[in-house]
């Protein structure tokens, strides 16, 4: 006699027994079906047969005299936990979500901002007492050329040139540590590069010919030279560092009071200067500084590409070509905010040339800064 017998022969009289088994054959199907139905669709099920014995069980289950205990030996398979799905908090329609912070492009007056500040503090390349500075400057400029009046800035540009070549230059300038004391210039011979036009190759030749310098051989200058106009502390470029007014818009006004600029060419004939002036990679941090917060009052600068730190700005000047056609001069100035260093520059005058691309500046200078301890 196996338990489940044992079970019917024990099981008390309980009123209402057949509807009891009736509920406890059809809870039981469902749970043999829940633990022993292989893991697909429910279309797919196929029918169990249930024995008279289990539902025996069945009956003595609902009965209240099962034996948990023997009951569990006779069922094959173990039973599995299933994993409590805690529903996730549904979201409140009424709660906007929080949006994600705006990030403000960056202008030109911001750049100019942040590399003026970065100049006053930036001590990566302090010069000791005995070296220098060396700004290593490559140069690329175009030549246009016409059959007319020749080669040259002011007789032929890109609206009437017949032919043009890039020339390709380089030069180093030692700062010492002392910007009073000498300056030290070394400059190399120039080479061709591109051609456009085409006779631009005997005329680049000539041209060669006509700018070669019989000697490359380093020059010096007290402080510097290349000052824009002599201050009280003379001529030199050291001199003119420390003669500019601090102030920002004192140093515009100085500027505009020594070149007679017009009102409306703050933009062009101030801002480039001080672009230029920054590009030596000379003067003192506090004057750095300055020039730097002197370029973020000025209008007309734009930002045309930002790669981390280094930032390009550009400034658009109306003008006129050679050939009398409105014109606009683009000149660009890349510079590491980081460090206030000033990296590239470029000058472009006219557009939509059949002989020269546009992207082609008429002239651009890449600088490169070094510390070193000497100088020839």
């Amino acid at each position: 006699m196996n338990v489940l017998e044992k079970v019917q022969e024990t099981r008390p009289v309980v009123e209402g027994a057949e509807e009891n088994i009736s509920a406890a054959r059809l809870r039981l199907l469902s749970e043999i079906r829940a633990e022993q139905r292989p893991a697909r669709s429910r279309a797919a099920r196929r029918p169990w047969i249930i024995t008279a014995s289990l539902v025996g069980a069945a009956a003595a289950a609902t009965a209240g005299v099962l034996v948990v205990g023997n009951l569990a030996t006779q069922i094959t398979g173990g039973v599995e936990a299933i994993p409590t799905v805690v529903p996730e908090p549904a979201s409140d329609p009424t709660v906007e979500p929080t949006p994600e912070p705006t990030v403000e492009p960056l202008t030109a007056a911001g750049a100019f901002s942040a590399a003026g500040a970065s100049a006053s503090t930036f001590a990566g390349l302090t010069v000791a007492p005995g070296q220098y500075l060396r700004v290593a400057t490559t140069m690329t400029g175009l030549v246009f050329h016409e059959p007319v009046n020749g080669w040259g800035g002011y007789s032929v540009d890109r609206s009437n040139a017949t032919s043009a070549w890039s020339v390709l230059g380089s030069s180093e300038t030692y700062l010492p540590a002392d910007q009073y004391g000498e300056w030290r210039y070394v400059g190399h011979p120039v080479q061709i590069g591109e051609l456009f036009g085409a006779d631009a190759g005997p005329n680049a030749q000539q041209y060669l010919q006509e700018v070669a310098h019989s000697s490359y051989d380093p020059t010096g200058e007290i402080g510097g030279a290349g000052a824009p106009w002599p201050t009280a502390g003379g001529s030199s470029l050291a001199a003119f560092y420390d003669a500019m007014p601090k102030d920002p818009a004192q140093l515009i006004a100085w500027i505009d009071e020594n070149q007679q600029t017009p009102p409306e060419s703050d933009n062009a004939k101030v801002g480039w200067l001080l672009i230029e002036l920054l590009a030596r990679n000379g003067g003192t941090a506090d004057a750095r500084a300055a020039m730097y917060a002197a370029l973020s009052m000025l209008d007309g600068f734009a930002v045309t590409s930002t790669v981390g730190n280094v930032v390009t700005v550009a400034l658009d000047t109306p003008t006129q070509d050679l050939s009398g056609n409105p014109a606009i001069q683009r000149r660009t100035a890349t510079i590491d905010i980081s460090t206030g260093l000033v990296q590239e520059t470029t000058s472009t005058t006219g557009s939509g040339s059949a002989l020269v691309p546009d992207s082609t500046p008429d002239m651009r200078n890449v600088y490169a800064m070094t510390v070193v301890n000497g100088a020839p």
